[in-house]
């Protein structure tokens, strides 16, 4: 028996070097571990705004899975002082109420990123990304604006200006830890300002937020 058995430990371990499904075939068992290696595919992102960034992400919202203003993935959001007419989200969108009737100002402000801070202190950029669809009127006489600001309402900070239409789309601006000193120190904290100075009626229906993303990037 002891023959027999030395002849055939020979011929599996000339085997080895065969592919492993013919070995499957041969030796009537699969013992082979799995050498596919990991699933390699490209994570995805936490919500729509931080498609296609790099980066750590520190803020990331889609309003069509929240449950309202006040829900807990909103916290430190500012949806209240700095507008009277009101934010609301309609169909999964971020906008101004009303806003065929809207005149004046309506703000909102994001939670604060301070780059001082000890885990902040890795990233030599911030982003800051949105997903949305924009319809003012551009008109001098009827001039309907967005724009986005560092903090507070001052033009010197200022890092995004719109009007008029634009297509559904992902709209990025980055900051360079340098710049942002310039501008506003170490603080990121996002200003959503939309302005109208005539009520705009059915003729243009204002700015739609589906998503936004902030993120650090070392």
């Amino acid at each position: 028996m002891i023959p027999k058995t030395a002849a055939i430990l020979t011929a599996l371990l000339a085997l080895g070097c065969q592919n492993p499904a013919d070995r499957c075939e041969l030796t009537e068992s699969c013992p082979f571990p799995d050498l596919s290696g990991p699933d390699l595919a490209t994570p995805q992102p936490k919500c729509a705004a931080a498609k296609g960034l790099t980066g750590d992400t520190l803020v990331c919202v889609d309003f069509d899975k929240v449950s309202g203003l006040s829900d807990q993935a909103l916290m430190g959001w500012d949806f209240t002082s700095l507008c009277p007419a009101g934010w609301q989200i309609a169909s999964g969108k971020l906008q101004v109420k009303s806003f065929g009737t809207f005149v004046g100002t309506c703000s909102f402000t994001m939670p604060l990123t301070d780059l001082a801070s000890p885990a902040n202190q890795k990233y030599q950029s911030v982003t800051l990304a949105v997903v949305q669809r924009v319809d003012l009127n551009d008109k001098p006489a009827q001039l309907q604006t967005q724009q986005v600001m560092l903090g507070l309402d001052d033009p010197s900070r200022r890092i995004e200006f719109r009007t008029g239409s634009s297509p559904r789309q992902q709209n990025i601006n980055a900051v360079s830890r340098g710049d942002l000193t310039a501008i506003s120190g170490t603080s990121f904290q996002p200003l959503f300002k939309v302005t109208s100075s005539l009520a705009s009626g059915a003729t243009a229906t204002g700015v739609q937020i589906e998503s936004i993303a902030v993120m650090g990037n070392p």
